[in-house]
């Protein structure tokens, strides 16, 4: 099986930005729904995926997901723009996170991954899962998830290989 890091688009430049001006998007609050302001510039574009500050889909997206793996928890977020009138539909979610880093990873020098390695046994049938490590955290797709995204008309992620581990 081939998997990919999902990644936020970085080259869009005006992309809607949550205000985090609430503990919603504090790791500790348990909440089963959460409305957050977000600033919307003027051409501002709504993605689809979000990293920051934690990882956000849009409705479309979730309901892909959910095709594919049925222990993702979501928290709906209801995304307000004050000025405009205007709100959107998004989901916190919260996927597994596996502990498949192999050893033939390679970092930088500040011990930010440089090309990161997968050891596909540890990853077991999950086709989402997150990595983690102390100063960087992943979203991992396998194949049929990233054929399915590029399939349709998502905006504002990219997908990136992932080198498994030679057995």
């Amino acid at each position: 099986m081939e998997y990919f890091i999902l990644r936020q688009d970085q080259s869009i430049q005006n992309p809607i930005i949550p205000l985090k001006t609430s503990e919603a998007f504090d790791d500790d609050f348990v909440y089963s729904s959460v409305f957050a302001e977000v600033v919307e510039k003027e051409n501002a574009l709504y993605l689809d995926y979000l990293d920051k500050p934690q990882r956000i889909v849009s409705d479309d997206l979730k309901k892909l997901l959910v095709k594919y793996e049925d222990n993702i928890d979501f928290t709906a977020i209801v995304f307000t723009d004050v000025k405009k009138g205007t709100q959107r539909l998004y989901w916190l979610i919260d996927i597994v996170k596996k502990n498949c880093i192999s050893h033939e990873t390679t970092y930088t020098p500040d011990g930010l991954i440089k090309e990161l390695v997968i050891n596909p046994k540890k990853v077991e049938l999950d086709c989402i899962f997150q990595v983690d490590t102390d100063k960087e955290s992943f979203t991992i797709v396998n194949l049929d998830v990233a054929e399915s995204m590029l399939r349709r008309p998502f905006l504002g992620f990219q997908l990136q290989r992932v080198r498994l581990e030679k057995q």
